[in-house]
């Protein structure tokens, strides 16, 4: 029998497969209406089983806002492995929770499965309680769970980042990061009627148009709302859109609301469910991660390479690990992530050494914790003012708006919270000579504030080195244009018919640490975020109390707020301190437990987002920012997994001079095929599942039975024919030039798929050339060429680097890398200023950060050829 017969023979085995795999019940799939939601099937499953012993390429730990991105962008390149690892559920269980706007506020997760439930420590400067901070805990984090809002700060914030982080080429400024925040941006405006009822600037051009998250505005709006930016003209503000840079004044904040259905536009609903297949992303739930592992190897420069990671669903329960080929990447947020590393031996000496942890690198992870800090007023409204008590407080009216919005997705339970404004110090404090003045105290009091801070939370001295470097660039900011407060209108009273403002500090001279108190993972770190532990924070937001009672008092809004309830009009000075202390909480937006900073100003990670001391981990997620912002952090955090993205493609793409392009490389395959996870080789991880091997194994749930059905009958059937077949055409087909491959040629350029073959390409086209499939290069340790291979990395990876092909995301308005979003910085080798990291000397006898191989053949992204990498 030939091998083309032979390969026919098995054809009739595919029903049987398949089969198994309809026969398969699905409990909720996402957009269950969809008449065509059997396409959109992710591989998403919460059976350990299937991935536990296993290797990847990328493994990332969770499944929020970064996490998701970076496992859609990562997952582009077919011919690599991502594994990402979230605590939380998949959300189709709770799918209308999630989507449903209005449920945000009024039927929210908070509390529930889906939220962490953190609880701080006792502030003592803030009433003494502890604070309650929920995180998001599934897919989509807490983009699945918050208020929805998506803003972003004034430009000079964005550029403070680059400030504090001199000399490196890769550059974290507005410019790289409101591009990548725009990369991610599907924006729609609101219709003109709504624009004009409602007093909204908008500037399209600010806006990203053609990412994967919605952005826009709700369809219902409450009247007493077309007040907001009147009343702020009224004070001398204008109305702006916040996008443009500048965000002194007042906006109607667009939200992450799909205009087209009104439902949630989070990182699962943006970047995973409109995925063509992809069989190289695997994205497994219910599994918490609780250590990153190591086997004690180094790369050239001393760098402690990641093995993989460890993961448990409980506590008692078994414990799972996988291989990482390339890298490990946390993705935990302020909280997930430092724990993440302290757990695995990275962090403050003193903290691991007394709970027992072998302290691996000596890392000052989970400090310069800064957090938005809030607390509302209210007002009486006039008798007959509609807001969302009404809805609130009535089951009819809760009933028949839902089948209102179930009907036409219309009505009251599409509103979020949107009205918003950035007050400077100067307004607050109604005079431009007052902030001067106050700007000069802090100034002359800066040493002894950093004193302070480094006495009662028992600074690092390279903490407080860069803790004074940020205070610098604080205190510059108290005389510019630049926020210090939001003010945020809520249509939700404090139990009666009111309406609130909120106000919340934005840039808290207060400093705070989160560390780990036990070697259990699932119990809760200690945090402490030192609530108005700095006094300016009290004076500023006191200033903010008082602005927000002139602007309640301003026409047209004076006509809806009558009288102030809480904390009442005669509650000033220490007193309206003492109810502020103790009727605060968190905005939701912690940051900076993993700053991106100089190592000897307290850096965790570098700019390429690098652990210092680590060869291939990383953090890529909010807990990074070094310096808050007068923003909510979701779109920031967007903007950060985008460019990190980027980083790691630049670190791993092969190019090939074009004058090579009749060479093909050596050994390698002539046909695409998609990566499959490999069978971990690592002793760390293959150890590690033979003690999680110990406890009792679960059953297979059904996801775990499809994918046996999958894989035996697709595997035996398909794959085994395909491979016989495809190697008796092997042997009649030699010398192939790489133009000849189909898989590689730059057909159909300006969609970036090409059809003649049926591969998905990435268009990362800087001209009409376009197309081009884009190689991950083998794994090269820092400094070193990625033709030669690092001893410590042996393990195999064959699995994941023979051939290339990418896949953009099948949505509305298909997401593609295009020039403009390319890396920043010179076609030089990344170079990050840094101490005592190990990577070489540079001019002046400066050490740097993580370097990164130049591409030859041209500047990235630029017109090159490609070839397949050569496993090894």
């Amino acid at each position: 029998m030939s091998p083309l017969s032979f390969t026919l023979s098995l054809l009739p085995l595919l029903p049987l497969a398949l089969g198994a795999l309809d026969a398969q019940t699905v409990k909720h799939p996402h957009n269950i209406k969809n008449p065509h939601r059997s396409q959109l099937k992710r591989a998403i499953t919460n059976d350990a089983s299937q991935v536990d012993g296993k290797s990847f390429d990328f493994i990332i730990a969770g499944g929020g806002v970064a996490g998701l991105t970076l496992a859609s962008r990562l997952s582009e390149w077919n011919n690599v492995t991502v594994l990402c690892v979230e605590a939380g559920g998949d959300g189709t269980d709770v799918e209308d929770k999630i989507d449903i706007p209005g449920y945000s506020y009024l039927n929210s997760l908070t509390g529930s499965a889906y939220d962490w439930a953190y609880n701080t420590v006792a502030q003592v400067d803030s009433g003494g309680g502890t604070k309650y901070w929920p995180r998001g805990k599934g897919l989509g984090g807490s983009g699945a769970i918050n208020g929805m809002f998506w803003g972003r700060p004034a430009e000079d914030e964005f550029d403070a980042w680059a400030t504090l982080n001199p000399n490196a080429d890769e550059t974290w400024n507005w410019e790289e990061l409101n591009k990548y925040i725009k990369k991610s941006e599907n924006f729609t405006a609101p219709d003109a009627d709504t624009q004009s009822k409602f007093s909204m600037v908008i500037d399209e051009s600010a806006h990203g148009s053609d990412g994967p998250i919605q952005v826009g505005f709700t369809s219902y709006i409450f009247d007493a709302c077309a007040a907001w930016i009147p009343a702020w003209k009224t004070l001398g503000f204008s109305g702006i859109d916040l996008a443009g840079g500048s965000t002194r004044g007042a906006m109607f904040s667009t939200s992450t609301i799909n205009t087209h259905n009104q439902t949630r536009s989070d990182s699962k609903a943006g970047y995973i469910d409109p995925l063509p297949p992809r069989s190289n992303l695997v994205i497994l739930t219910g599994q918490q991660v609780t250590a990153v592992l190591f086997n004690g190897s180094s790369d050239a420069s001393g760098n402690i390479i990641a093995s993989g990671v460890s993961f448990q669903s409980a506590q008692g329960a078994q414990s799972y690990s996988v291989q990482a080929n390339k890298e490990v990447i946390l993705a935990g947020g302020a909280v997930g992530s430092p724990q993440i590393l302290q757990l695995s031996g990275i962090g403050p000496k003193e903290t691991l050494s007394d709970l027992g942890i072998t302290n691996r690198l000596d890392l000052p992870v989970g400090y310069n914790l800064q957090d938005h800090v809030s607390y509302s007023m209210y007002w009486s409204t006039p008798q007959g003012t509609f807001t969302w008590n009404n809805l609130s407080t009535s089951a009819d009216l809760k009933a028949s708006a839902l089948q209102e919005y179930e009907t036409s997705r219309t009505g009251l339970w599409t509103y979020v919270n949107e009205a918003v404004g950035y007050p400077s110090m100067a307004d607050v404090m109604d005079s431009d000579t007052e902030a001067a003045n106050y700007a000069t105290t802090i100034a002359s009091d800066l040493d002894s504030t950093v004193s302070d801070v480094t006495s009662w939370l028992s600074l690092p001295s390279n903490v407080a080195k860069g803790l004074r470097a940020q205070y610098e660039i604080q205190q510059k900011w108290m005389t510019s244009n630049i926020g210090q407060l939001e003010i945020i209108l809520t249509m939700l009273g404090k139990g009666g018919n009111e309406m609130g403002i909120q106000v919340a500090l934005q840039h808290p001279w207060s400093r705070g640490k989160i560390l780990i108190n036990s070697t259990d993972p699932f119990t809760q770190p200690a945090i402490n975020p030192d609530y108005f532990g700095v006094g300016y924070d009290i004076d500023i937001i006191g200033y903010g109390s008082a602005f927000a009672r002139r602007l309640a008092a301003a026409s047209p809004l004076s006509d809806y707020m009558i009288t102030e309830v809480y904390p009442g009009a005669s509650v000033t000075g220490d007193a309206l301190n003492n109810y502020t202390k103790t009727n605060c909480g968190t905005e939701y937006h912690p940051m900076g437990t993993c700053s991106m900073l100089p190592k000897d100003s307290g850096g965790v990670v570098d700019t390429t987002l690098t652990v210092y001391g680590t060869a291939n981990l990383r953090v890529i997620d909010t807990s990074v920012a070094p310096l808050h912002l007068s923003a909510h952090t979701m779109a920031p955090t967007y903007g950060i997994a985008e460019k990190g993205a980027d980083i790691i493609k630049k670190k791993y793409w092969k190019v090939v001079e074009t004058a090579n392009t009749t060479t093909t490389a050596s050994g390698s395959d002539d046909s695409a095929s998609t990566a499959a996870p490999g069978q971990a080789t690592d002793t760390s991880v293959t150890e590690a599942n033979k003690n999680g091997s110990s406890s009792e194994s679960s059953s297979l749930s059904s996801g775990a039975k499809i994918g046996i059905g999958i894989g035996v009958g697709i595997g035996a059937a398909v794959g085994l024919a395909a491979l016989i077949f495809f190697f008796f055409l092997r042997k009649k087909k030699t010398g192939a030039a790489s133009t000849e491959k189909g898989w590689y040629d730059q057909r159909n350029p300006a969609a970036g798929w090409d059809n003649g073959d049926g591969a998905y390409k990435e268009a990362y086209n800087g001209s009409a050339a376009g197309g081009q499939a884009y190689p991950m290069a083998a794994f090269a340790g820092p400094g070193e060429s990625s033709g030669r291979p690092d001893a410590p990395f042996a393990h195999s990876r064959t699995h994941s680097v023979d051939t290339m092909a990418t896949a953009d995301l099948a949505s509305r308005a298909p997401m593609r890398s295009q020039s403009g979003y390319g890396l920043s910085g010179s076609s030089t080798p990344y170079r990050d200023d840094h101490s005592d990291d190990g990577h070489g000397i540079g001019a002046g006898g400066m050490e740097h950060g993580h370097q990164y191989p130049a591409p030859t053949g041209g500047t990235w992204p630029g017109e090159q050829r490609y070839q397949p990498v050569q496993p090894r």
